[in-house]
């Protein structure tokens, strides 16, 4: 009898051949991908939040203020409605920090109906005055004006500087 002529046995237990094996250079493509998905979406909002305009742009017109030449200048304000809905009654109000030593004119501005997405344009003078002792002139020196708005509650502000170069 040779060695292939034995009788061969019967298994009765199935091989079941099941790998249960979790590899990392499988999923290192769609991982890849989706990392790269990932970083386009938050790039894109964050380019979206900087390209949205800022709800008050405020310029002085001259800056520095050459008190032997000029006695007064202009604040334009450009204010964007930055909000989803149209606003009814907002206001522009203009506030120097050091209220004692200038006189703005006007000092707000009411926006009736304002569109949203809408930009208005608003000019104020602002002429440095010393209250407390008129005929001394205010100092040299750089000046804050607060410019706030206000939109269905919501508040925007701004802050510039007016840089007052000579005493009159």
């Amino acid at each position: 009898m040779g060695i292939y002529d034995r009788q061969k046995s019967i298994s009765i237990k199935p091989k079941l051949n099941l790998r249960f094996k979790f590899s990392w250079k499988d999923f290192k493509y769609p991982i890849i991908a989706v990392a790269g998905i990932f970083l386009i979406i938050i790039a894109f909002v964050a380019l979206q939040y900087l390209f949205q305009p800022k709800p008050i742009v405020a310029v002085f017109s001259p800056n520095p203020l050459d008190m032997a030449q000029e006695q007064s200048t202009l604040l334009t304000v450009d204010v964007f409605n930055t909000t989803e809905t149209t606003v009814s009654n907002a206001m522009l109000k203009i506030s120097p920090i050091a209220g004692e030593m200038f006189v703005v004119t006007p000092e707000t501005k009411i926006i009736s109906t304002f569109e949203s997405g809408g930009r208005r344009q608003f000019v104020f003078q602002i002429r440095p005055f010393n209250r407390d002792n008129p005929s001394a002139g205010i100092p040299a020196g750089d000046y804050k004006i607060n410019v706030v708005l206000s939109l269905n509650g919501k508040q925007f502000m701004k802050e510039v500087i007016l840089q007052v170069s000579r005493v009159s």
